[in-house]
């Protein structure tokens, strides 16, 4: 008996940009579905309205320090994530793929992993925390075809 053909969604992505390919078994050739990129989180933090940080005096000692406030490339990084996410989210619930392939750089994963719906985490194959955003279209499928056995 045949086993049924599986949707496999690969997401690779960073803080900045991210595809999506579609394929449906290993010996198949893949596409990309849906394609991101932020140009905004890549530019110096001069042009993204940084100041300097919050400062305070301690009381008693009368000591200087600053306050720790996440970057404006961590704003925009994680604003970018949240949307990216959050198409992957709704393609989970309207049944679009069957399985998940994550690659992503570890901060970059660990706000994946926040965002990501229990209906579109319960559906992982593979979970890299790699950042293959630059290999090309072919290079990616032929890295997954190595490092995945089946999907």
């Amino acid at each position: 008996m045949p086993i049924a053909k599986r949707k496999t969604w690969f997401l690779v992505a960073d803080g900045t940009k991210a595809r999506v390919f579609e394929s449906e078994g290993p010996k198949t050739s893949w596409e990309c579905v849906e394609e991101w990129r932020d140009d905004d989180a890549r530019a110096p933090a001069r042009e993204l309205g940084a100041d300097r940080p919050v400062r305070g005096r301690k009381i008693g000692s009368g000591q200087n320090y600053a306050i720790e406030t996440p970057s404006e490339h961590d704003k925009a990084e994680a604003a970018f994530i949240r949307q990216c996410a959050d198409f992957i989210n709704a393609s989970a619930r309207k049944g679009a793929f069957d399985q998940l392939a994550l690659a992503a750089p570890p901060r970059a994963l660990g706000e994946f992993r926040k965002r990501l719906s229990a209906d579109a985490a319960g559906k992982y194959i593979s979970v890299l925390d790699k950042d293959l955003t630059n290999l090309s279209d072919h290079d990616l499928l032929k890295y997954y075809r190595t490092h995945i056995e089946r999907w």
